[in-house]
């Protein structure tokens, strides 16, 4: 639309508007909250205080009254928490009253709890564990309230459908496939990337699949298969882990492909590296040409995002995964075309070792090098910390995700909070609303509820590296990995160099199966803060660079070649300055 003067003013006018309301229901919402923190403050009160605890129960009272006109008014767009804020001030309401000694109005909130807007299945254990409520449990009105939050729990969680049994009888098998296809159905958040799948067709095609598997491992050889028809990579179904290794075994090394060739990348074993060498070539796998072997054997079992996570899927983590007890077969050609064939276990090599978490060295031309291999756990956080007086003396710095897998997007912002002063801004996101009433008069139809922008995190340091940074990235760069990426990206940090990343992350639902599997569904789709869209296409590199089958044989790596270049201004892309 074009706007003369008029139309111009009145837009302007209508944007002032919706910024203005919105700010209005944030200071409201910072209202409730100031109250329930109160409310928290006055019944920590060791030993609990009459006069603090009556304070309490009016603070509670008015957060109520001020957060349900405040839901009142919202809009389904809006991302703010107020139904989960309700249910904390109501939860303490009950425990403020019981703490006081006033068991019909205690009893009275804990009913309550099951008529706010939001109920969760985890709040009966929260309940049980709760001491206030001790002198609770032999009221009737208190075990009803148990007992109703235990049915929502079987509701969702099908306890009768999970068994953890070894054998499962045909109905078990048919209502795993069952429960899996239908958590899909209404909460998997990527449908629109699969748009020629007919997932209620493929459920009826594997029906006499599951039928008949004549065990247990047949039965997850089977549902293995129907997960990765949705193409996501945080959606998966696994085998109990009592037999995770019948599936997940695989020899100490590392396989790529690189240029058309599937490479050894990596020997992790002393005890392998005599027969395997870095930059053999695999042609065969138990006598089977290596494409077609992984095609066939592999490829169904890949849940990927993204072609280049397909890729890297199906001829690296996945390749050899296999039985721990049938090793196997390889045909090898070495630089030189000589074909050999070699056998390898895959029972677990004590000898072989592991990736570290992080890997810190300073390079060439005081560059500091910090690989980054995960944020499951603290322990990058704490390199990156060690290695501070040496990063913050460095012309440069180069964060290496290339085989970052993800974990906690906390890590992720801990330490780029030590590369910028600014806020670091998360994912947009948002995720499936379903109202049974909407599809009742309606029809079919699909509406998102936005989870707004994540917020952003800020953490304050004495210092902080202001130097030129080069992050690298690749398809094993995922998930919490991602967001970092992102997040880099948003601030424009640096420069990002490698290759795509593997595009994807989010929220998994999680679920047991019968015999005692899990299954994972994810529920949550993300975007840029600005909406930019990277799920099933990966985040791109300013500068792509990947080793070729010279590089891994002569032990180059021209991704950190080539961000040194940059970093130096040896390059036509230079490092970008710090924020």
């Amino acid at each position: 639309m074009r706007y003369g003067w008029t139309g111009l003013g009145a837009a302007c006018l209508l944007a002032f508007s919706a910024h203005a309301q919105e700010a209005s229901l944030l200071k409201r919402y910072e209202h409730v909250q100031a109250l329930n923190n109160e409310s928290w403050t006055l019944l920590s009160a060791q030993p609990s205080d009459p006069q603090k605890l009556a304070r309490a129960v009016e603070a509670l009272k008015a957060s109520l009254a001020e957060s349900g006109e405040l839901q009142a008014d919202i809009d389904s767009t809006t991302s703010l928490d107020v139904a989960g804020r309700q249910w904390d001030a109501q939860f303490r309401l009950a425990k403020a009253y019981a703490q006081l000694g006033e068991r019909p109005q205690a009893l009275d909130a804990l009913e309550a709890l099951l008529k706010q807007g939001w109920v969760s299945a985890s709040a009966g254990q929260q309940i049980a564990e709760e001491h206030a409520f001790d002198g609770l449990h032999d009221e009737p009105r208190y075990q009803s309230v148990l007992a109703a939050l235990k049915r929502l729990d079987s509701q969702w969680n099908a306890p009768s459908i999970a068994t953890a049994s070894d054998e499962l009888d045909e109905a078990h098998r048919i209502a795993g496939l069952s429960l899996y296809w239908s958590e899909a159905r209404y909460n998997f958040a990527h449908f629109d990337l699969v748009p020629d799948l007919d997932w209620n067709q493929a459920y009826l095609d594997f029906l006499p699949k599951v039928v008949a598997a004549k065990n247990l491992h047949d039965y997850y050889d089977v549902m293995m298969r129907f997960a990765p028809l949705l193409h996501d990579g945080h959606t998966n179904i696994y085998p109990p882990k009592t037999m995770w290794d019948e599936f997940y075994a695989k020899p100490p090394i590392r396989t790529a492909m690189v240029d058309g060739h599937v490479l050894v990348i990596v020997v992790f074993s002393p005890k392998v590296a005599p027969q395997v060498h870095v930059g053999d070539e695999i042609v065969t796998i138990d006598g089977e040409d290596v494409r077609r072997y992984a095609q066939t054997h592999v490829a169904p079992y890949i849940s990927s995002s993204t072609p280049q996570d397909a890729l890297q899927r199906t001829y690296d983590d996945q390749l050899l995964q296999g039985d721990h007890r049938k090793p196997v077969a390889l045909g090898l050609k070495d630089a030189s075309g000589r074909v050999r064939t070699i056998e390898l276990s895959r029972e677990k090599d004590p000898a072989a070792k592991p990736t570290p978490p992080a890997e810190w060295r300073m390079l060439p031309g005081g560059v500091a090098y910090l690989a980054l291999n995960e944020f499951g756990s603290d322990d990058g956080v704490k390199a990156f910390e060690h290695a501070l007086p040496q990063i913050l003396r460095a012309k440069g710095l180069i964060l290496d995700l290339r085989r970052n897998g993800g974990g906690s997007d906390l890590m992720g912002a801990r330490i780029l909070s030590y590369l910028t002063d600014q806020p670091i801004a998360g994912n947009r996101s948002r995720s499936l609303e379903y109202v049974p009433l909407f599809r009742a008069n309606d029809g079919a139809y699909v509406a998102w509820k936005s989870l707004g922008d994540g917020g952003t995190f800020q953490e304050k340091h004495e210092q902080r590296y202001p130097g030129p940074v080069v992050l690298l990235i690749g398809p094993r760069t995922y998930s919490a990995a991602e967001d970092f990426v992102v997040a880099f990206d948003t601030l424009k940090r640096g420069v990002l160099l490698g290759e795509a990343t593997g595009g994807s992350t989010g929220q998994p639902l999680h679920f047991t199966l019968p015999g005692g599997g899990m299954a994972r569904i994810c529920a949550k789709s993300d975007s840029y803060p600005d909406g930019r869209e990277f799920v099933g296409k990966g985040i791109a590199p300013h500068v792509m660079v990947a080793p070729t089958v010279e590089d891994i044989r002569a032990g180059r790596d021209p991704v950190i070649q080539r961000a040194l270049a940059v970093l130096a201004g040896k390059d036509a892309l230079k490092g970008t300055p710090a924020p």
